[in-house]
């Protein structure tokens, strides 16, 4: 499997702005994918496509809106079989959730765990010498908030060369039961770019990145998002990254947040 280990949305329709009621719909909705996306982002640039084959891995994150005074604790498991076979050894399996969510309702705020829980496949079709194309079918059940849950499926491909590492995704997803929270149909294209700091000394160790994120559901106005930190890797299997989030930057409903997150490879699973 090739090493990436040292590489590294027009203005929102108006009535988004006036309707505070609609302007929650498009947040809420948008909080339900942040969890699993945090990941997805950062295998463009920073973290590898897939977990090395054999090992277990957890990216953990704490999330505070500046705009809503939301907080959450995205969590994702993420494991690869060893072996041989593209189910079997180059097949990312993981499972992404909240492990806290801390959200103001009727002027208060409440805690609670996840909404909702996203499993996925990230299968790897090509591991080329620079280009490595995977495909990750997913599939999201709710706890409570809506009825049923969501099925799609993201394309990733991505390009390293020397210190540079960047890529693209296009997702697709649809509900199983629709409704104003959990739109019929949604798509979503991005595109992320990484650069590890030149230098054998501490300098090295950091990576700078940046996403683009496009998205668009049936029903609603289209979404610009884009998020940008530096990572530092601090050991082989452990790295600390800080970042910022502004979901809405350019069109849709704005949610600026601040992410501090950890990866941590736990190594061979025995």
């Amino acid at each position: 499997m090739a090493r990436f280990d040292h590489l590294f949305p027009a203005a929102a329709a108006a009535w988004l702005l006036l309707v505070p009621g609609a302007r929650a719909s498009v947040i809420s909705r948008l909080r339900s994918h942040r969890t699993s996306n945090i990941s997805l982002q950062k295998r463009l640039h920073v973290n590898t496509l897939i977990t090395d084959p054999g090992t277990f891995e957890v990216d953990w994150a704490g999330v505070y809106s500046i705009t809503s005074s939301n907080f959450n604790m995205p969590t994702t498991l993420k494991f690869t079989p060893a072996g041989r076979h593209i189910l079997w050894g180059r097949t990312e399996y993981s499972v992404a959730l909240d492990s806290l969510d801390v959200v103001d309702q009727g002027g208060g705020h409440v805690t609670q765990f996840s909404e909702s829980v996203t499993f996925s496949g990230t299968a790897v079709l090509h591991d080329g010498q620079k280009l490595d194309i995977a495909l990750e079918p997913q599939a999201t059940v709710f706890f409570r908030g809506e009825n049923g849950g969501r099925f799609g499926a993201v394309a990733i491909a991505r390009y390293d060369t020397g210190r540079n590492s960047m890529g693209v995704t296009a997702g697709w997803s649809a509900a199983t039961a629709s409704s104003a929270n959990n739109p019929a149909v949604t798509w979503d294209f991005g595109t992320g770019y990484g650069r590890q700091l030149p230098g054998c000394g501490l300098l090295s160790h950091f990576t700078p990145h940046a996403n683009l994120v496009w998205e668009k559901s049936v029903g609603t106005p289209k979404i610009v998002s884009v998020f940008e930190g530096v990572e530092y890797q601090i050991t082989d299997r452990f790295a600390f990254d800080l970042s910022g989030q502004q979901f809405g930057a350019f069109a849709g409903p704005p949610d600026h947040q601040v992410v501090v997150a950890v990866t941590w490879n736990f190594g061979k699973v025995h």
